[in-house]
């Protein structure tokens, strides 16, 4: 379960900023499990649930224009496949290395308008994710990690994600 609330701010050209107020929350359930094969492989068939709410304050910006929207509630689900590795070091340390591939659904819708005029979802119903990682024991209690993806979808929607760690556990 996760809770923020966030203290924004507009900077427009030559404008004034303006600030405004948002809040939101998202309940997560996750489900997978670990099919093991030949070679020390592992698929593991993954699904998870996120119930999301996320509401935010109309602006009004010094040149007249209104913003209002970006406010969204609903559901987004994630079916993925995961093919991982464990690798046994020297000394009991283990890396594991994995490729991912998930599809996400959403319900939500997150519109926003200037001046009434909606402009568009920002984010598609579909969209297809692919990811490579790694997660390394570095020894006494650290842990490196790392992943790269990818997602694509309707409406010309992309992202590239690089994502390094470093965990410590005590």
């Amino acid at each position: 379960m996760q809770y923020g609330w966030f203290n924004n701010n507009v900077e427009g050209d030559e404008l004034p900023t303006v600030k405004y107020y948002a809040h939101g929350w998202a309940v997560s359930s996750e489900v997978d499990y670990a099919l093991p094969r030949r070679g020390d492989w592992v698929v593991v068939p993954q699904g998870q649930l996120i119930s999301v709410d996320y509401r935010e304050d109309s602006l009004n910006e010094p040149n007249g224009t209104q913003v209002d929207g970006a406010n969204s509630s609903g559901v987004i689900t994630r079916l993925g496949l995961r093919l991982q590795r464990t690798v046994q070091r020297s000394a009991g340390k283990k890396a594991q290395f994995y490729v991912a591939a998930n599809w996400w659904h959403t319900n939500t819708s997150s519109t926003v308008s200037f001046n009434e005029l909606p402009k568009g979802s920002l984010y598609p119903a579909n969209r297809y994710q692919v990811k490579l990682g790694v997660n390394r024991d570095l020894g006494k209690r650290w842990m490196a990690w790392s992943t790269v993806s990818g997602a694509w979808g309707a409406q010309s929607y992309h992202e590239y994600i690089v994502r390094p760690g470093v965990k410590y556990a005590w």
